[in-house]
C-alpha cells in the first residue's frame, strides 16, 4: 500500500470542510454566538443567504448585514454557501423579478382542438387568463371505417390569425387546431409548497434567468465584491418548467407544454425542419408522435440548461464560485421530461451537480436518487455532487430514531457519489451526537474524496421512452403518465442495490463512446470504465443510434441484456424496430449473472442488506460497504492478501485476514483497503 499517513490523520480528524452545512435562512439577534454554537457541534459551515426582510437584496441595508454573516462565519472557521433566493423556487427574487416583467413570467402552449363533419364556419378568441394565440392550422381527416379519425398532419393548411382571434371556414372532414400561450403557474409546483405562491420565471428564457441575475446575484458582488470569490458555491433551489400539475385532486382547463418565445424558430434551427405541421403530436397522437416529441423534449432541454444553469454557472464562475443546488423530482425519469425537458442536460450545465433527498430513512431511500445525477458527475468528471438533506417524508417515522436513519442514509448517497452535504437535518440531536455525526460524514468524503465509483454494470437511462409518451394533462399528480421507463428502470437497480452490486447510468452518447473505443482500442470503455455488463430495462421507445452501438458492442463480447424484450419502436422514426437477436433476461437473472462473476466481497448477506461499490485510490483498492438494515451484517473478506477497515464510526483502523468474517454494523458504513 501507499503511504496514508495524511489520509490516516484526515480519517481520525477530518477536515471540517468535509463535513455538513446546516441550510440557515435567518440567524438568531446574536448570530456570532450561534456560529460559535455551529463550530462547536462540529458544522463545517453554512448555507446561507442576505436577510429576506424589508427587501432582500434590493436594500442596502440587508447587504451590510450580510458582509458582516459572512466575516463572523469566517473568525469561526466556518465555510459558506450563497443561496440565491428569498424562498423558493430561485427565480423570483421575493417577486422582485417578475415584477414590471410579467412577459418573463415561466409559460406554457395549450392547444384547442375543433373538428367538423360536415361545413361550419369556427371562430375562436382568447380568454383573459391567455398572452395570445401562437399558430393556427387545419388538416383534412381521413375516416376509413366509423369508429376512426385520423388527421393528416402532411397536409396542414394554415390558417390567419391575429393575437387575440380567428375565424375560417371547416370543410367536411377538417379538423381546426389553435395554439395559445399562457402563464405556467396554477396547479404548478409554485402553488405547492410551504414558501411562497408566487409565480416564478421561465427557465427557458435567457432575459428572465438575466434579470434575475442583475437583481439577486449582482447586488451582492456590487456591495461585497469578493463575496462570491470566498464562497464555496452558490446554491439554487428547485427551478423547473412549471408546466405540469401537481395534484391529482385538481382538474384545469389548459393541457400545456413548456414555452418560450422564439422556441419553434429553435426547433427548426435545431433539427433542419418546421415543427409547426406536426405541433399537435406533442399533445395527442399514438406512435407516430413519438419521433416530434422526443426532439422536441430534448430541445426544451438543451433551452433550460443553456438559459438557466449555464447562464448562472457561467456568472458564477466569472466571480470565482460554482453554481450548484438541486433541482426538483431528480429520482424519476418521468419527471425528468415534465420538470426540464432533460434532466441530465440541464443538471450537466451546473458547475457542481446536486440533489436533494427528502426520504431520509433507509426503509424508503430512493436508491436512483444520486444515480441519475451521477451521469452527469461521470461526463463532466466534478468530485461527486451535493446533497440538500430534507427529512421532511413520513416525518413521524423519521423521528422515531432520527441519528441511526440519517446515518444510514449518509451512507447510501456517499456511496451513489455524494461528497458534499448541506442540510436540514439540524435540532434532531443533541450536541454529542450532532458532532459525532459530523465526522461521520466527514470520514465518508475523506475516504472518497475525488473518487469515482469503480465499475464495469451499466444501465441504459431510457429517457427518450418517457419523452415520446409524455403528453400534457388536464389533472395530474406526481406518478401520473407512462412509467414504463421508469418502474423497470427501478426493478433492475432495486434488485441489484440490495444484493450489492454497483452501477452507472448511461445514453445514447456513452454507448456511442463505447463503440469507439472497442473500434480503437478493442476494449470498450465509457468515462474512462472497462464496459463489463449492459443491462437495458423494459422500454417501448428506444433510439436507433442505441440499438445499432448495442448491437457492436454485444457481437464483440459485451454482455447485453434486455428486461424481458426489447423495444419496439424507434424514437427517431416512430416505426416498428427490426432487431438482431438480443439475449433478453429477468431481473433475476441480472442478478444472477453478476453473483457468478465472483469477487472480494460478491455474496448473498442473510438478514440485511448491505450495498456494496468498489474504489481506487492510487493502487489502493477501497470497498465501501453500507448496511441499509437495523441489523448488523457478515461479510467475508475473500482477499489474497491483507486488509484493513477503516471504520467511519470511530475512525479506527484495523487489519483482517483472507477469509476473515467482516461485521458491518447495523445502519452503518465501512470501509475495506487492500
Amino acid at each position: 500500500m501507499p503511504d496514508k499517513t495524511k489520509l490516516r490523520a484526515d480519517f481520525e480528524h477530518p477536515p471540517r470542510t468535509f463535513r455538513v452545512s446546516p441550510m440557515v435562512h435567518g440567524w438568531a439577534k446574536d448570530y456570532r454566538a450561534q456560529m460559535a454554537d455551529g463550530a462547536a457541534r462540529g458544522y463545517g459551515g453554512a448555507v446561507t443567504n442576505v436577510p429576506f426582510e424589508n427587501g432582500f437584496t434590493s436594500n442596502p441595508e440587508n447587504l451590510e448585514k450580510f458582509r458582516d454573516i459572512l466575516a463572523a462565519m469566517e473568525e469561526n472557521g466556518l465555510e459558506f454557501w450563497i443561496y440565491d433566493e428569498m424562498g423558493y423556487p430561485s427565480g423570483q427574487g421575493g417577486g422582485m423579478v417578475l415584477d414590471g416583467h410579467p412577459e418573463l413570467a415561466a409559460k406554457g402552449f395549450y392547444m384547442h382542438r375543433r373538428i367538423a363533419y360536415e361545413p361550419t364556419h369556427a371562430k375562436f378568441r382568447l380568454d383573459d387568463e391567455s398572452d395570445k394565440i401562437i399558430w393556427a392550422a387545419k388538416y383534412p381527416v381521413d375516416t376509413p371505417g366509423i369508429h376512426e379519425s385520423y388527421v393528416q398532419f402532411d397536409r396542414m393548411m394554415p390558417v390567419e390569425f391575429t393575437a387575440e382571434s380567428l375565424e375560417c371556414d371547416l370543410a367536411e372532414k377538417e379538423v381546426l387546431y389553435v395554439f395559445c400561450v399562457k402563464d405556467a403557474y396554477a396547479g404548478s409546483h409554485s402553488t405547492h409548497n410551504v414558501s411562497s405562491f408566487r409565480k416564478n420565471i421561465n427557465i427557458m428564457d435567457r432575459a428572465a434567468v438575466r434579470r434575475f441575475i442583475d437583481l439577486c446575484f449582482e447586488p451582492i458582488a456590487q456591495a461585497i465584491p469578493d463575496a462570491y470569490s470566498r464562497a464555496v458555491n452558490v446554491f439554487t433551489d428547485e427551478p423547473s418548467l412549471h408546466v405540469m400539475y401537481v395534484r391529482d385532486y385538481e382538474t384545469w382547463p389548459y393541457a400545456l407544454a413548456p414555452w418560450v418565445d422564439g422556441l419553434f424558430e429553435a426547433y427548426e434551427a435545431e433539427y433542419g425542419e418546421s415543427i409547426l405541421p406536426e405541433l399537435p403530436l406533442i399533445f395527442e397522437g399514438g406512435t407516430n408522435a413519438y419521433p416530434v416529441r422526443v426532439r422536441f423534449y430534448e430541445l426544451v432541454g438543451k433551452l433550460a440548461a443553456d438559459a438557466y444553469s449555464g447562464q448562472l454557472s457561467a456568472w458564477c464562475e466569472a466571480h470565482g464560485c460554482g453554481f450548484s443546488g438541486h433541482y426538483l423530482l431528480e429520482e424519476n425519469i418521468s419527471h425528468h421530461v415534465k420538470q426540464y425537458g432533460d434532466f441530465v442536460r440541464v443538471m450537466r450545465a451546473a458547475s457542481y451537480p446536486g440533489i436533494d433527498i427528502l426520504n431520509c430513512y433507509p426503509e424508503i431511500y430512493p436508491y436512483n436518487v444520486t444515480r441519475y445525477a451521477q451521469m452527469a458527475v461521470r461526463k463532466n468528471g466534478t468530485n461527486g455532487m451535493m446533497v440538500e438533506i430534507c427529512p421532511f417524508a413520513n416525518v413521524d417515522e423519521f423521528r422515531k430514531d432520527p441519528l441511526n436513519n440519517m446515518t444510514a442514509v449518509m451512507g447510501l448517497l456517499y456511496l451513489g457519489g455524494v461528497r458534499v452535504t448541506n442540510s436540514y437535518f439540524n435540532g434532531y440531536t443533541n450536541e454529542e451526537e450532532t458532532r459525532w455525526f459530523n465526522e461521520y460524514v466527514g470520514r465518508l468524503r475523506t475516504m472518497l474524496d475525488g473518487l469515482p465509483n469503480d465499475c464495469g454494470t451499466f444501465i441504459y437511462y431510457g429517457i427518450e421512452d418517457a419523452q415520446a409518451k409524455t403528453k400534457p394533462l388536464y389533472c395530474s399528480g406526481w406518478n401520473d403518465g407512462d412509467t414504463l421507463a421508469q418502474d423497470s428502470t427501478e426493478a433492475i437497480t432495486s434488485a441489484l442495490s440490495e444484493n450489492g452490486f454497483d452501477y452507472y447510468f448511461i445514453d445514447g452518447e456513452d454507448l456511442a463512446e463505447a463503440a469507439e473505443t472497442l473500434k480503437n482500442s478493442g476494449t470498450a470503455s465509457i468515462s474512462g470504465h472497462a464496459v463489463k455488463t449492459i443491462f437495458i430495462p423494459k422500454l417501448d421507445v428506444m433510439k436507433e443510434s442505441s440499438l445499432k452501438s448495442l448491437a457492436e458492442l454485444a457481437e464483440a463480447g459485451v454482455r447485453v441484456k434486455f428486461m424481458e424484450r426489447t423495444p419496439r419502436f424507434g424514437a427517431d422514426s416512430g416505426q416498428p424496430l427490426s432487431l438482431p437477436a438480443f439475449e433478453t433476461a429477468s431481473v433475476g437473472n441480472m442478478v444472477d449473472t453478476l453473483y457468478a462473476d465472483g469477487g472480494v466481497f460478491n455474496e448473498k448477506v442473510s438478514g440485511a442488506t448491505v450495498l456494496r461499490a468498489k474504489f481506487r485510490r492510487d493502487d489502493t483498492t477501497i470497498h465501501m460497504l453500507a448496511n441499509k438494515s437495523r441489523a448488523d451484517a457478515e461479510l467475508t473478506y475473500n482477499g489474497e492478501s491483507g486488509a484493513e477497515l477503516w471504520n467511519p464510526s470511530d475512525g479506527s483502523i484495523t487489519s483482517i485476514a483472507p477469509g476473515e468474517t467482516v461485521t458491518v454494523p447495523a445502519m452503518r458504513a465501512i470501509f475495506v483497503l487492500y
